[in-house]
């Protein structure tokens, strides 16, 4: 934030602007959004930038390390949803949405294997057919 704030305020003002005018116009799938350099001078942004570009890194990095957490503690550890939620209640919410996704990636990975067998079977059903 204080890097945002060390940005011109008319500079800030365009970029409030534009995203006053997008949130309350609507924005089309023709509409082609300015890039930010469009609006504000690259220069009036570089350390803003290498600031949020760092602070993005870091929130992809630590998403990454809890996901891994969690498939680990729930399939080589076999721990339940509630012994992982207590170890780390401050990522509850991160803890729940991984869980949930990772046994519905589970449950579509069961469907594939089943329908991959189902096609195994017919294709030796087919095979005993022809003989």
């Amino acid at each position: 934030m204080w890097e945002y704030m060390k940005v011109p305020e008319d500079s800030r003002e365009k970029v409030k602007n534009l995203l006053k005018d997008a949130n309350e116009n609507g924005v089309k799938i023709s509409h082609q959004a300015p890039t930010l350099y469009d609006v504000v001078p690259k220069e009036e942004i570089a350390e803003f930038e290498e600031l949020m570009r760092k602070t993005i890194a870091d929130i992809v990095s630590e998403a990454s390390s809890v996901a891994c957490w969690v498939y680990v503690q729930k399939y080589v550890k076999h721990k339940t949803l509630n012994e992982m939620l207590q170890e780390l209640p401050d990522v509850s919410q991160f803890i729940l949405a991984m869980d949930t996704w990772l046994e519905k990636l589970m449950v579509i990975e069961a469907i594939i294997e089943a329908d991959n067998e189902m096609q195994r079977i017919k294709d030796k059903i087919g095979m005993l057919h022809e003989i």
